[in-house]
């Protein structure tokens, strides 16, 4: 027994040995871990997600301090006191949307918590598809990790609501729970919390109590798309897409970004930003970050020896196929990597009948804000008794106007409009050819007949000539064209030439540049006429309309049609001709024009010459070439005071 006692002593000795040993230090005045410790892995882990994806091509990336761009901030009152416009002004439409849409103050991401009065900081950052939202997250969590400043005289910890994201904590770790816990009853944590939109609509069990009690104790910011919201918050702001200078920033920077895998890369994002600002609706729609990556990267490969313009029906083709890829993603974003445009079409079939649907009766009934009782009869049609209306509000187009949360009511039950108005003249052009192609298209012809004329659907005609071009539609091309040239046509003709040529660019892609068509042997002749005649409103007129056209100097009629007036022997003929020619170049003046306008600078007339310099004052104005700037060099040194004085002007 002595024995097994004394064997019994060694062995726990020998244990409690072996336990000192491997024991470790007994705890400081300080057990809980140190900020820097706790911090680090957060850190990490947002300073690896340091730059920002392309979206038409996730394998492309760039740093993100280079790269990202404040949005616009609005509060949702100011935005819905704003939107209140839409109901009322139907006679400034476009001016209405560019509000919304334009020029905005951009708010540094610092000052979003300017306007909180509690002492908890909540903020609903509400905003629509492809705005901007989880970037806006991504660039706010990177600088936090950088030690930037944020907000000033405060020091928050973003943590995502999963601990596991940053810590492989065992059960043991109470420390740093205990630890994380003072910091959230301290208020030294600020919650990010992206795409509440999707959260709520699966939300597991275990984790309801939790996020409510991070939404009602602790400081955070929510972001969501607007439709999904039943929480209440004081401050709500929406992103409201880029202000007009970050636009040209933006093109900059992307440019100057592919400037390796393109040598006209420069070139190329000046034109853009002519072409944009050349374009009211195009311009309104690229304040919204992902339509403007779409539109820049679509430029960027356009092959420009080829491609006369970029058109608008296809640019707005895009735009909708990539937002309907978006939308398919949340349910398979492996899959819908794989599908064809076709295949996309096909799998939102229902929601874009649905739109385009909406959209045309819309037209019909001079609404912009889209009431109730307009969607309710849509979704009673045969066509889109079964469209899901919440799924369609997740592609993207349609905004809510109503002032109360949504996730209270019933979403069929509210306002709408599309998210801008060239949206809805896209959509209801669709429908209209859709129409048109269809055995029962009474209804097409009588819209085409009632309203070719009507300004409020001149972009649903251009849109639709656009479509024409396009497989999908060409089977109507033949009876949209006879119906546009039958009667009734207006008395003077100066009405269906306007629509003709507003409507050149789109159709472009249908003239052969070899022989001239009848559309443009008919603008050709009104553009002779124009200038023989004595009545100056004419020629207004028609200047209004080739100022918004892009390709129609670039057709070889046109261009001969012009040279042949310029070396007419009337003196107003060539007045009235000079002051055409800026308003139809572009980019690129044609060099058989350019050669004869700098030969009209020898005209032994310091009038001609003056008006020919004026002429080429405004070709400067969209496009400071090579040679047009050393035209005027050369202008310094001409005799006449008026024509130098031109030459600095052009030249500052």
């Amino acid at each position: 027994m002595r024995d097994q006692c004394d064997s019994n002593i060694d062995l726990k000795t020998q244990e409690l040995i072996r336990r000192i040993k491997n024991e470790q230090p007994a705890p400081t005045e300080e057990p809980i871990p140190s900020p820097l410790t706790f911090f680090e892995p957060i850190k990490q882990k947002y300073l690896r997600d340091d730059r920002i994806k392309r979206m038409m091509n996730e394998e492309k990336s760039f740093p993100i301090e280079q790269s990202y761009i404040n949005l616009a901030l609005v509060e949702t009152k100011e935005q819905q006191e704003i939107e209140k416009k839409l109901k009322y002004e139907h006679n400034q439409i476009l001016g209405t949307f560019e509000e919304i849409y334009g020029a905005k103050t951009s708010v540094d991401v610092e000052d979003i918590f300017g306007k909180c009065k509690d002492q908890i900081k909540k903020v609903l950052m509400l905003g629509r598809a492809g705005i901007g939202k989880s970037t806006f997250c991504q660039y706010v969590t990177y600088r936090w990790a950088k030690d930037s400043r944020y907000p000033r005289g405060k020091k928050y910890l973003p943590i995502d609501l999963v601990e596991k994201q940053y810590f492989q904590w065992d059960d043991g770790s109470n420390e740093v729970r205990q630890y994380f816990k003072e910091q959230c009853n301290k208020g030294r944590v600020l919650w990010i919390l992206d795409g509440y939109d999707e959260f709520v609509q699966n939300i597991p069990e275990q984790l309801e109590d939790v996020f409510d009690h991070i939404c009602q104790t602790q400081h955070h910011i929510l972001t969501s798309r607007p439709y999904v919201i039943a929480l209440h918050y004081d401050i709500k702001m929406e992103i409201t897409g880029f202000i007009d200078e970050n636009i040209t920033k933006y093109i900059e920077q992307f440019f100057d970004q592919i400037k390796t895998e393109s040598t006209d890369a420069f070139s190329n994002g000046q034109k853009l930003q002519e072409f944009l600002k050349s374009n009211p609706n195009i311009w309104g729609i690229a304040h919204i970050p992902v339509n403007l990556e779409l539109i820049c990267s679509l430029w960027g490969n356009a092959d420009w020896t080829e491609t006369k313009t970029m058109g608008m029906t296809a640019l707005y083709n895009s735009i909708i196929i990539w937002l309907c890829r978006r939308y398919l993603a949340r349910e398979n974003p492996n899959l819908i990597k794989k599908q064809s445009r076709d295949q996309v079409y096909a799998e939102c079939q229902q929601e874009l009948s649905f739109l385009e649907r909406l959209a045309f009766s819309a037209m019909e009934s001079n609404s912009i804000i889209i009431p109730t009782t307009l969607l309710q009869k849509i979704k009673n049609h045969d066509d889109c008794s079964n469209v899901d209306f919440l799924q369609i509000l997740n592609i993207g187009i349609l905004k809510s106007y109503d002032d109360k949360a949504i996730g209270n009511a019933i979403h069929i039950e509210k306002q709408y409009y599309f998210i801008h108005l060239s949206f809805q003249e896209h959509f209801a052009a669709r429908h209209l050819l859709k129409v048109l192609k269809s055995s029962n298209n009474e209804s097409a012809i009588r819209y085409i007949s009632c309203h070719k004329y009507n300004q409020r659907f001149l972009m649903v005609f251009i849109f639709a000539t656009g479509l024409l071009t396009q497989s999908d539609y060409q089977s109507c091309n033949s009876l949209c064209w006879s119906v546009l040239e039958q009667e009734p046509l207006d008395l003077v003709g100066w009405r269906h030439i306007k629509l003709k040529i507003e409507c050149f660019d789109e159709m472009s892609a249908q003239i052969s540049s070899s022989s001239p068509t009848h559309h443009i042997e008919q603008i050709a002749k009104w553009m002779h006429f124009c200038v023989w005649a004595t009545p100056y409103i004419l020629t207004k007129h028609l200047l209004e309309s080739l100022e918004r056209t892009q390709s129609l100097i670039m057709d070889p009629y046109i261009q001969n049609k012009l040279i042949d007036l310029l070396n007419s022997q009337k003196p107003e003929t060539i007045k009235k001709t000079l002051e055409i020619i800026p308003t139809l170049t572009g980019s690129k003046t044609p060099s058989p024009l350019f050669s004869t306008l700098c030969g009209m600078l020898q005209h032994e007339h310091n009038g001609f010459r003056y008006e020919t310099y004026r002429a080429l004052e405004g070709i400067g104005g969209k496009a400071a070439t090579r040679e047009l700037i050393d035209v005027f060099i050369n202008a310094k040194k001409d005799t006449d005071m008026d024509i130098r004085g031109i030459a600095s002007e052009a030249l500052e």
